[in-house]
């Protein structure tokens, strides 16, 4: 069976088509109406909209540049959601009125920190009022956009765990592709603390997450790519892993995805060696030392060992930290190579030949 999307009917034939998901909202709700929606939610989710809000805040505040000018550089937005006015309210600016929003706020030289209300935080900032305003509106429209995840939970929709499973099986079939493509970590590390709350996720993000199901549906059928390993439990074993694996320092900045062993590492030539054997040696080295790890009490003194002795010579000892602990966990099975950079993949399994030769 060539077609993995026919593989994954056959494992799955129940979850294979998606379920319907919203595709538009308009909803906007009044802030009792908010609060009262919120107020519904579970703890973990509430700190989750919450979460969101503050990243909605500061993505703006970056994107605007309000305070590229400033000494000071914008950290967080606080927000009480029990305020009200002249009867409750649990922050409060530098002058002391109570407030709903709070802006907190650094000096870069300094590392003084200031929490204020819009008012004052205009005042000390010198911005115009026409900033102000737009700041002020900027604000609340992130809490229009919030609305979105109210009205999919007041609605009966959950997180859609169809769409994760399917998402993943896309990263599984990517890491066996002859040149994997760069896939949106942030996105999947999004999608997954909607998970961890239990979450209906932004249409936007649901549609995202379709649009790198597909390239990678392009990708394998454009090229013709049908070499795939068709296992089921490796498969589940994978998809158990990622959520902890998507959040590792190998994946930040695209990196997984590098398609020489220069775009992990810092491999210089030494003597006489040129890029091909520098190459070489750096894998079978690889391979003696992950191959010596067979002696449970010796292995964390070795592994410490190695991570100094690679960072040094090569950099990156967060990578090799995670190489060495799925070869911990799986050895040389598919799981371990399936863990990996596909680089790495390729130079252990051409150092395994040449040690058997």
């Amino acid at each position: 069976m060539d077609n993995y999307l026919e593989i994954y009917e056959h494992w799955y034939p129940r979850s294979y088509g998606l379920n319907d998901y919203p595709t538009e909202c308009h909803v906007t709700y009044s802030g009792a109406a908010r609060k009262a929606l919120f107020e519904t939610l579970t703890e973990d989710q509430q700190e989750l909209v919450n979460q969101q809000r503050k990243y909605q805040v500061r993505s703006m505040f970056l994107q605007k540049q309000y305070l590229e000018t400033s000494d000071w550089e914008f950290v967080a937005l606080n927000i009480d959601d029990d305020y009200e006015r002249g009867i409750r309210s649990q922050l409060k600016c530098a002058c002391g009125r109570p407030l709903k929003y709070q802006f907190v706020i650094e000096s870069k030289i300094k590392q003084q920190e200031i929490r204020l209300g819009i008012q004052h935080f205009k005042d000390h900032l010198g911005i115009s009022q026409q900033v102000a305003e737009e700041i002020k509106k900027g604000v609340a429209h992130v809490d229009l956009a919030l609305d979105e995840l109210l009205w999919l939970t007041e609605s009966g929709h959950c997180f859609p765990e169809d769409l994760w499973q399917r998402y993943v099986f896309s990263y599984y079939r990517n890491t066996t592709l002859r040149k994997p493509l760069p896939l949106n970590q942030k996105l999947a590390e999004r999608i997954l603390h909607f998970r961890q709350a239990n979450m209906p996720i932004f249409i936007g993000d649901y549609l995202n997450v379709l649009t790198e199901i597909n390239q990678v549906d392009r990708e394998v059928f454009d090229r013709k790519e049908k070499k795939f390993l068709a296992n089921k439990q490796v498969f589940e074993t994978y998809l158990n892993d990622f959520q902890r694996d998507i959040q590792s320092p190998v994946y930040y900045e695209r990196q997984f995805w590098g398609h020489k062993l220069t775009d992990f590492i810092q491999l210089k030539r030494y003597g006489t060696e040129d890029y091909d054997e520098a190459k070489q040696r750096y894998f079978d080295d690889l391979l003696s030392f992950l191959v010596g790890l067979k002696e449970p009490e010796k292995a964390q003194r070795k592994i410490h060992s190695f991570e100094l002795f690679h960072q040094k010579k090569y950099g990156n000892a967060e990578l090799i930290l995670f190489i060495i602990d799925k070869h911990q966990n799986y050895q040389f099975t598919e799981n371990f190579f399936l863990a990996i950079p596909k680089v790495y993949r390729v130079g252990i399994k051409k150092a395994i030949k040449r040690k058997h030769k």
